[in-house]
C-alpha cells in the first residue's frame, strides 16, 4: 500500500474547509538571491555504520517480484502499511510479521540494504484521515499502535544486520505545518498506557521520543530515519519559490524541538509522475526546471530542492536519503503519458548525463547537500514501473519490456560501472 494514494482526498478536503494555514510564507521570497546548487564542501554528517560508503541507488518492490529487481542497486525498500486492526502489513503472510521477516531474509541474501517505510497512523480504523489526528487521540489505536512497532523491531533485532526504518512519512510535516509547535500538537502516547511508553508526554514530542526510546530498547541494529517534508512550514518550497534555506532552517528547529534522537533523513521529490500529476491531477506546473532562471532567483527547481537538503544537512548534522522518486522519463518511447507509462525528468535529469558522457555532476551536486542515496518507486498504481508491471510487453521497437522502456534499469548500470561517487 502506498502513503501517497490517500492524499488527492485529504488534500481537496483541506482546501474547501480552509485548514491548509495561511500567510505562513508569502508568495515568493522576492529579497532572496541565490545563484544555482550549493557546492561547498560543508558535509561533515557521519554516515551510519553499515551503509554502503558509496553515492548509491535502490528501487521499490516486494520479494516476490525479486527477480525483477535492478541487480546493481545497493537499497530495496517495502511499505509496511494497512490497518493495524485488520489488514495490517502483521497480517500479509502467517505467522504474525513473517511477511517483514521473509522480506529481511531475502533483500539480505541478496546482499541488499532493507529499508522499511513504515506508515500506519493514517490507515488505522481504516480512517484515512492526514493529519492523523484522531487515530493520534485514540487511545485503543495508540496502544496497538506502540504495540505494532514493537513486533517490527523485535524481527528487525533478530535480522542480526543493519535494516533502515523510514518512520511516517508525511506525518511530522502535517504536525509541524499545523501546530510549528511539538508540545501542542496532543497525540496518547503514555495515556495510551502500553507498557513501553508510559513515562513520555501526551504530544508530538512524546511520540518522537516514545519511537526513538523503543527503537533503542529493542533493535539498536536499526537506522531510524524521520521525514523532512519540503512543505511542512505551509509553503511548498519549489512552487512557492519559497527561500528553501530558510524553509530548511524552520524545519530542522521544529524536529530539534523533539529531543528526539533520529539517526537520518529522508525526503522526496514529489510523489506522482508529473504526466500523471498533469493529465490525471490537472495540475499544469508539474515538471521540474532544470535551467536556472531569473524569475526562479537564477535557480532551476532541482537547485532550489538541493539547496533546502543541504540546509537540512548542516544544520541536523545527518545524511539525507531520497525516496519514492518518480521513474519516468521524456526519453523513451515507452514512456507516453498513458497508464503505467508516465512521463518525468527526475530521473534522466541524474542519469542521462552518466549515460551520455559519464557526467555525474548533478549527482554530485546533491551529494554535497549530504545525500547518501535516491530510492525509486511508485507513489500511486498507475505511475511508471521500472519493470513490466503493466504486462504489456515491449511497447517500442529497440526498447525493453520495462514499463519507462528500461531507462533507469540502463541508467544506474551505467553509473555503477562508471564508477560509484565515494561518500565522505
Amino acid at each position: 500500500m502506498q502513503r501517497s494514494s490517500l492524499l488527492i482526498l485529504v488534500c481537496f478536503l483541506l482546501l474547501v474547509t480552509g485548514c491548509i494555514k495561511k500567510g505562513l510564507a508569502p508568495l515568493s521570497d522576492a529579497a532572496y538571491k541565490a545563484t544555482g546548487p550549493d557546492l561547498s564542501n560543508t558535509d561533515t554528517a557521519r554516515l551510519p555504520s553499515g551503509l554502503p560508503s558509496r553515492l548509491a541507488f535502490g528501487t521499490e518492490g516486494d520479494i516476490s517480484v525479486s527477480d525483477k529487481y535492478i541487480p546493481q542497486c545497493d537499497y530495496q525498500y517495502q511499505y509496511l502499511a494497512g490497518d493495524i486492526f485488520s489488514n495490517g502489513w502483521a497480517t500479509w503472510n502467517s505467522p504474525n510479521g513473517q511477511f517483514a521477516r521473509n522480506f529481511l531474509d531475502q533483500i539480505g541474501k541478496m546482499g541488499k540494504m532493507p529499508v522499511f517505510t513504515y506508515y500506519n497512523i493514517v490507515p488505522a480504523k481504516h480512517r484515512y484521515e492526514e493529519p492523523a489526528t484522531t487515530n493520534l487521540n485514540d487511545v485503543e489505536v495508540m496502544n496497538h499502535y506502540f504495540d505494532d512497532w514493537k513486533l517490527l523491531l523485535q524481527i528487525c533485532k533478530n535480522y542480526g544486520k543493519t535494516v533502515i526504518i523510514h518512520y511516517e512519512p508525511d506525518l511530522f510535516g502535517y504536525l509541524q505545518m499545523y501546530r510549528n509547535d511539538a508540545t501542542r500538537n496532543t497525540v496518547k502516547v503514555g495515556a495510551s498506557k502500553q507498557a513501553d511508553v508510559l513515562s513520555f508526554s501526551n504530544d508530538a514530542k512524546g511520540l518522537a521520543q516514545a519511537i526513538v526510546s523503543m527503537r533503542n530498547k529493542y533493535a539498536p541494529n536499526v537506522i531510524l530515519a524521520w521525514h523532512a517534508s519540503q512543505w511542512s512550514t505551509g509553503m511548498d518550497v519549489i512552487k512557492g519559490k519559497h527561500d528553501p534555506e530558510k524553509a530548511a532552517a524552520e524545519t530542522a528547529a521544529w524536529y530539534h524541538s523533539l529531543n528526539a534522537k533520529f539517526d537520518m533523513i529522508f525526503s522526496e521529490f514529489a510523489d506522482r509522475d508529473a504526466g500523471y500529476d498533469m493529465l490525471v491531477r490537472n495540475k499544469a506546473d508539474a515538471l521540474w526546471s532544470v535551467k536556472a532562471e531569473e524569475a526562479n532567483h537564477n535557480l532551476s527547481d532541482f537547485d532550489r530542492f538541493q539547496r533546502f537538503l543541504k540546509k537540512l544537512n548542516q544544520i541536523t548534522g545527518q545524511k539525507i536519503i531520497l525516496w519514492q522518486i518518480p521513474i519516468g522519463n521524456s526519453i523513451t518511447n515507452t514512456c507516453n503519458n498513458t497508464p503505467g507509462h508516465y512521463k518525468d525528468n527526475r530521473a534522466e535529469y541524474f542519469l542521462q548525463p552518466v549515460m551520455n558522457d559519464t557526467n555525474t555532476a548533478n549527482l554530485s551536486a546533491y551529494q554535497k547537500a549530504g545525500v547518501i542515496a535516491f530510492l525509486f518507486g511508485r507513489g500511486e498504481s498507475s505511475c511508471t514501473s521500472y519493470y513490466d508491471l503493466k504486462g504489456n510487453g515491449s511497447t517500442a521497437s529497440n526498447e525493453t519490456a520495462d514499463d519507462d522502456g528500461g531507462f533507469l534499469r540502463k541508467g544506474i548500470k551505467a553509473y555503477y560501472q562508471n564508477g560509484a561517487l565515494p561518500l565522505n
